[in-house]
């Protein structure tokens, strides 16, 4: 697990004590309680010097948060910290036996797929609005993998491995004698 994840970015100020509305990239935020320093990169350098600060207040708001602190003074400070991305601990997103896991806890995990073996390694996470997507480097390519029950047989924290059942031609595989037309191979270049 990284230190640090990227969870969100500051969109705007809001209104006039200085409270910063940030988007999330996920639809929830259950570490929001625990929250109790902003930590900010700077836009385009996500290896550069964060900035941080103490959070007197946040709440959710719409689809992210409102955050006020005494350090961020004024609405034109607030304002100054536009696309500015929000850090938090990589252990606020570790989930506890029982619990819905967070994407983060299976970044770099192999994939075993069931008949092919080893096929590569999740490298990020997408969505297609339904449900979210597991970006897995194979040696074919970059493939978008829906991360659904009915796909997932076992996730294996101690050997880093989640195993899967996949339909042939998910991976661009031969289906028939036909070659896949590539849809979720994002690096297959369009056919028409």
């Amino acid at each position: 697990m990284k230190e640090f994840v990227t969870v969100g970015r500051v969109k705007d100020g809001h209104g006039l004590k200085g409270e910063l509305f940030i988007t999330l990239f996920a639809g929830e935020a259950a570490w929001l309680p625990k929250l109790k320093e902003l930590r900010l990169i700077p836009p385009g350098d996500l290896e550069g010097p964060a900035k941080t600060f103490p959070v007197r207040h946040a709440r959710l708001h719409k689809n992210g948060l409102i955050v006020l602190s005494p350090d961020i003074r004024g609405r034109n400070e607030a304002e100054s910290l536009k696309g500015w991305m929000l850090e938090i601990p990589g252990e606020f997103l570790v989930s506890e036996a029982g619990e819905q896991i967070y994407l983060a806890e299976i970044e770099n995990f192999k994939v075993d797929v069931e008949g092919r073996g080893e096929i590569g390694r999740i490298t990020g996470f997408s969505s297609n609005g339904i449900q979210d997507l597991l970006v897995v480097a194979t040696d074919k390519g970059e493939f978008e993998i829906p991360f659904v029950d009915a796909f997932v047989q076992e996730i294996d924290y101690e050997n880093e491995t989640i195993r899967m059942s996949l339909p042939i031609g998910l991976l661009g595989e031969e289906q028939d004698g036909e070659p896949n037309d590539g849809l979720l191979n994002r690096s297959a270049s369009p056919s028409n």
